[in-house]
């Protein structure tokens, strides 16, 4: 309906997001493509910490056991050429640390290849903090996390829907308009509204308006297809959503 990089005349800054977006409506859903929650350690209140390897905070035991056999697995594939994940002169081998990664960017990254080993301590940024504080705005406008709020990330989406290639050159590409339109054609069920006149234009030439186009439409397959935070994964550590 609308897909813009100002509201009007004026820049999207927290409080102009808030005044179009803390309205209460029960048919709405917000995806966001920043990370909703942060690390374990970073939302700890513990006074004293008792180390990663004596921890027993459910996101920090993952990250030690699931997480580091994920990681290793995955470096053992790429020793033998038998993984795709692209690495730069190494094996693709993190250290995991509680107060940098959360379970969902590992899973994305290393078990489903969706997303770059550079996303991987994104969730302490100062746009995680912006989104954070955004989501705690809206809360008070009835938008849970998980419920009708949505952590989402463009690059997944179009690596699960349209192959990695996509994922990476539609932002990298010589001619990323190209990339973007194929993106665009092959997801047969988005159209734009005849109201909102240069709407596909503006999306095919500009990245944020792509991103904010496919994070919508990944919220629409997610209440379409009725997705849902996988059982192991603990929702106070955060999901990013993706088609599965």
């Amino acid at each position: 309906m609308e897909v813009a990089t100002r509201a009007g005349k004026l820049p999207w800054t927290d409080d102009t997001l808030m005044g179009r977006l803390a309205v209460p409506d029960a048919d709405r859903v917000i995806a966001i493509d920043a990370p909703l929650t942060q690390p374990a350690c970073t939302r700890c209140e513990r006074p004293v910490c008792p180390g990663t390897e004596a921890c027993e905070d459910p996101s920090v035991v993952w990250l030690r056991t699931e997480g580091r056999a994920l990681v290793q697995k995955v470096a053992e594939q790429v020793v033998e050429g038998h993984h795709t994940i692209a690495v730069r002169g190494a094996v693709p081998q993190a250290r995991l640390a509680p107060y940098a990664h959360r379970a969902t960017d590992v899973v994305m990254t290393y078990q489903r290849g969706f997303l770059p080993l550079s996303q991987l301590g994104a969730a302490n940024s100062a746009i995680t903090a912006r989104a954070g504080q955004l989501r705690k705005r809206l809360r008070g406008a009835g938008y849970q996390l998980h419920g009708n709020l949505l952590e989402v990330s463009p690059a997944a989406t179009i690596a699960a829907l349209c192959g990695p290639r996509a994922s990476r050159g539609y932002k990298r590409d010589a001619d990323a308009w190209v990339t973007r339109a194929h993106v665009v054609e092959k997801l047969a069920d988005l159209s734009f509204a005849p109201q909102s006149r240069m709407a596909r234009e503006d999306v095919l030439r500009n990245d944020h308006c792509f991103d904010a186009v496919i994070s919508a439409y990944t919220a629409y397959l997610w209440a379409r297809d009725g997705w849902e935070v996988p059982t192991e994964v603990v929702a106070e550590d955060g999901w990013i959503f993706s088609p599965p």
